[in-house]
């Protein structure tokens, strides 16, 4: 699409309407890396993750549009997308919309060129058709273009807040979105066809989780799988209940078969998490003395092909002694020739306190994934040095598989981080612990907040050691809460770009500030 004389008018009216992205360069001590540093002030508070999209295809630009959902004074909610202007080097506001509140929810495609929301009874897109890009359509500007008239739990008719849900898949892996939905005894799918606009609708027996309590009955969407378990290279819909991964099998057609299958694993190896179980008189479980296994992913850690199990086992013996270990069950083929799970697990890593944020990935693309977990003390003396400072520190640990699939004892990497909180807003904050490849040499970076206004980033090596030694710092107004703080590669040169927004803990000026750091 040619929007040069679009753009051109829009950066004009930037400059009168006092919203520009103001760009400045930046290097890492210690790197040859350097960024681009934008920070762009939107007309409204933000108040969900900035959403990079190719949205537009263009001859101006190749840097991805970004998506910004925020409300104003009159708690009215507004997106806007923001363009990059490649000759002024910077990014400016190229249309806004007012978003209903009959939206609750939203979700983006796997490849980050959709995204979608959700009403009660109906999908939609969002769409961009150029002001002066004469055609048929009576749309101009950005609109939401209707998908789907669907069905499910979510019975909420409007929404004075928007949340992410997981009910865009590209399911049957043949690169078109698809629906999914739970309803109250069954899972809806929508499966995209190919060459049409159209879907065919699928009914899977799949419950929703129904809880029962004093005060009535809470309905959860059960946690769904997505993978192949019979091995005919075609991926699977599961679900765990007690001791079991049941499954739909995909057909060659696209479309998933009726007939439920299972792999039995360890008969204690659940679906549910302890804090979701009740006892007989409608309590919670007894923290005193608790075991508890859940799955947590399943997927294939050891390059061989065959999915495995990762397992969250749970030991307590009160509020503040408590013990995660993750535990890994490595898929195989049985003398039978049929594919199975071991009932012990295979390798299990532990560490000092309670360990979480778990994180799968393949630093060095050797298809063995690493671990990163994050760990920190739970005991009175730390919880009143915690109220007393503001922060507890936080162990964040890599491990990595040998050459016999088993993860070692000890961390192949331990850095510290500090989580902080505030007590008169009650926000907790976390800090910024992510694996990303920011120098495009196809090797994870170990990026970690210092503070809050330092970068600390390890490089990535092909090493044992996986990562430098010495960290290079970037000096940054950070968010307080790590989790708006994301990466995403906006120019699609292999780099990893960051994008940040800035939530309650943070100065109130910067409500309304998106910082981007493009790398070079």
């Amino acid at each position: 699409m040619h929007y040069r004389l679009l753009l051109g008018l829009i950066f004009f009216l930037g400059f009168a309407t006092g919203t520009p992205a103001f760009a400045s360069s930046s290097k890492l001590v210690g790197s040859k890396l350097a960024f681009e540093h934008y920070t762009i002030t939107i007309p409204f508070k933000v108040i969900l993750p900035v959403i990079a999209l190719d949205i537009i295809t263009g001859e101006e630009s190749t840097v991805d549009e970004l998506v910004v959902i925020g409300e104003d004074e009159s708690n009215q909610t507004w997106l806007a997308i923001y363009v990059f202007h490649e000759k002024t080097h910077n990014f400016i506001l190229l249309d806004k919309m007012v978003l209903p509140d009959e939206y609750f929810a939203f979700d983006v495609s796997e490849d980050s060129e959709g995204l979608y929301f959700l009403a009660k009874n109906k999908v939609v897109s969002l769409a961009y058709n150029d002001h002066f890009k004469k055609d048929d359509s009576l749309q101009t500007g950005l609109y939401l273009q209707h998908k789907q008239e669907v069905n499910s739990i979510y019975l909420i008719n409007k929404s004075n807040f928007i949340t992410k849900k997981d009910f865009i898949q590209d399911i049957n892996n043949d690169g078109l979105d698809d629906i999914i939905l739970p309803d109250f005894e069954q899972t809806n799918l929508w499966i995209s066809l190919k060459d049409t606009q159209t879907y065919i609708q699928q009914h899977l027996v799949i419950n929703t989780q129904a809880e029962l309590n004093l005060g009535g009955v809470n309905f959860q969407p059960i946690t769904l799988f997505y993978a192949d378990f019979n091995l005919d290279k075609r991926q699977d819909i599961a679900w765990i209940s007690k001791g079991k991964i049941n499954y739909f099998s995909q057909t060659e057609e696209g479309t998933f078969s009726e007939q439920q299958k299972q792999i039995f694993l360890e008969e204690n190896i659940y679906g549910l998490n302890w804090w979701q179980l009740r006892e007989s008189d409608g309590e919670s479980l007894d923290q005193s003395n608790l075991t508890h296994r859940v799955v947590e992913e399943i997927k294939d850690i050891n390059g061989d092909g065959l999915v495995d199990v990762i397992v969250r086992f749970t030991q307590s013996s009160g509020v503040l002694d408590r013990a995660n270990d993750y535990e890994f069950y490595m898929g195989y083929i049985n003398q039978n020739k049929e594919f199975e799970f071991p009932k012990t697990a295979n390798t299990v890593i532990k560490a000092e306190g309670t360990l979480t944020g778990l994180k799968i990935v393949d630093v060095n693309e050797d298809n063995k994934f690493e671990v990163l977990l994050s760990s920190f003390e739970l005991s009175v003396s730390n919880i009143i040095g915690a109220l007393l400072s503001g922060g507890i520190d936080q162990n964040v640990l890599l491990f990595a598989l040998n050459d016999d699939n088993s993860y070692e004892d000890d961390a192949l990497i331990s850095k510290e981080v500090e989580l902080n909180f505030s007590l008169t807003s009650g926000q907790s904050g976390q800090p910024i612990v992510l694996l990303s490849d920011i120098n495009g040499d196809k090797l994870q970076d170990l990026i970690l907040s210092s503070g809050e206004k330092k970068l600390s980033i390890f490089l990535g090596q092909n090493t044992s050691r996986l990562f430098n030694r010495k960290a290079s710092k970037h000096k940054i107004l950070l968010p307080k809460n790590g989790k708006l703080f994301e990466h995403h590669d906006l120019n699609h040169d292999g780099k990893e770009d960051f994008i940040m927004r800035y939530g309650r803990l943070d100065d109130e000026s910067m409500a309304n500030k998106v910082t981007i750091l493009m790398v070079k």
